[in-house]
């Protein structure tokens, strides 16, 4: 099977490694990778714990940093709301730590381990995606032809265009968004006992208030801070949205070397992830909001559960004109899969935002007093309730039985679509046997 995959950002190179494991040929077709809009990006542990399963883990965190807390504090004095703990009990517990990294550092990870692994990667612009043969043409008129052809190319996907047939339309710009990266000699420099409590540990730092929230954190191993605020509604100036917030969110600001400001615009997950033999990944397919962390994990998952049914059927059927007959069949096994998931974590992160932006007043004290509380594991969560653990154990958990899971959804859509004289020679479950040794 011969697999091109469009995109080269995180979930296209993570999808070319989980097809390389298992034996499928790669071409990656990658564009120009914007890393300044996104120059942040938190793994949790669910995606973290998928990294350690495709062995890429520890070359991660030879770039990045392991949070030891979540902060939240109050907007207006910087008062701690809740200290939430996400270090050793976190990985106890789902299998991975909670991991910040820059985005210019993570994708040389990447690319180096798709290389090793026998992978091509091409730098080109695809002019036009054919969804009836899944082949594309590039700007120099080359036609490439794939078995499959996997749309990764992002938020203004040309590969969802095709798939969907027609140019997705998104919503109003709904949110204003303000970054910058602060490095650590500027920090020091401030010498400001009440500043150095934010960034000399390995925290994120959540200022909650009325229609923003803003998030610090560390990443190139803590000599270097990303600030981003999200302003629901308004494009004023960032100093003039954080008029009345803590002093220090003011301080972080004046010594930022520049303030990019961008807005974004709700677009829906696509209405069909996969037509013949194309389908699509990550944020080419969902935008999920960052409030909740989960946007890189989440195309994580869609990665590895996509190689994966990639892998199986290029071992099991064995008859080259069934192989691709069945490859439509196959890909919306993976879109029945993830499709839900998605339109979940597109849920949980603008409910998110909403807790985070609370105006002053009742609403606002009872989100705070049940983040007083609040653990990402039922250990580390103080009263009986366990409110903000249940409800994150749904989520960060979900890596742990992803393989397992896609595994017997595969069985049992064999089992229904391949008639035995086709199968392959190892039953399923010599299959997974094969598709779990080692990780």
């Amino acid at each position: 099977m011969k697999v091109l995959i469009v995109g080269g950002d995180i979930p296209a190179l993570v999808c070319a490694i989980a097809c390389r494991r298992e034996n499928v040929d790669v071409v990656v077709l990658e564009d120009d990778i914007d890393v300044e809009t996104t120059p942040g990006i938190q793994i949790p542990p669910n995606g973290t714990y998928l990294l350690r399963r495709l062995g890429l883990l520890d070359a991660v965190l030879e770039k990045g940093d392991i949070l030891e807390t979540i902060d939240f504090r109050r907007y207006a004095d910087g008062g701690v709301i809740r200290s939430m703990p996400c270090g050793e009990e976190t990985c106890r517990v789902y299998g991975g730590p909670w991991v910040t990294i820059h985005h210019a550092d993570l994708l040389p990870v990447l690319r180096d381990r798709v290389r090793s692994l026998g992978a091509e990667i091409r730098h080109v612009t695809v002019k036009e995606v054919l969804c009836e043969t899944a082949e594309v043409i590039l700007d120099d008129g080359e036609r490439v032809q794939g078995d499959v052809v996997i749309g990764a190319d992002g938020n203004g996907s040309q590969v969802r265009d095709a798939v969907v047939g027609y140019s997705s339309q998104r919503d109003p710009a709904d949110e204003v968004i303000y970054q910058t990266t602060i490095s650590r000699k500027h920090l020091e420099a401030l010498n400001n006992p009440r500043v150095d409590e934010l960034w000399q540990r390995r925290s994120v730092t959540a200022w909650l208030g009325p229609d923003q929230h803003a998030f610090f954190y560390p990443v190139r191993q803590c000599q270097a801070f990303v600030l981003t605020l999200y302003r629901t509604g308004s494009t004023s100036d960032v100093q003039e949205s954080s008029r009345g917030w803590d002093d220090r969110l003011h301080t972080l600001l004046s010594i930022a070397p520049s303030v990019a400001t961008f807005t974004t615009h709700s677009l829906p997950v696509a209405h069909a992830w996969t037509r013949n033999r194309i389908t699509l990944l990550g944020t080419a397919a969902h935008q999920i909001p960052p409030h909740q962390g989960q946007e890189t994990a989440t195309s994580l998952e869609d990665a590895v559960v996509l190689g994966t049914v990639l892998g199986l059927i290029n071992q099991h059927a064995t008859k080259p004109h069934q192989f691709r007959s069945l490859l439509p069949d196959v890909l919306s096994l993976y879109e029945d899969l993830r499709k839900p998931a998605a339109a979940r974590n597109i849920q949980n992160g603008l409910s998110c935002r909403r807790l985070f932006q609370l105006g002053n007043g009742v609403s606002q004290q009872f989100r705070d007093w049940v983040l007083r509380g609040a653990g990402i594991t039922r250990d580390t969560e103080v009263g009986w309730w366990k409110l903000v653990s249940t409800q994150q154990a749904g989520v960060l958990a979900g890596g742990q039985g992803l393989f397992e899971e896609t595994g017997r959804a595969f069985g049992e859509w064999r089992e229904a679509r391949l008639p035995v004289s086709s199968r392959g020679t190892c039953g399923i479950g010599g299959l997974r046997r094969k598709w779990y040794a080692g990780w």
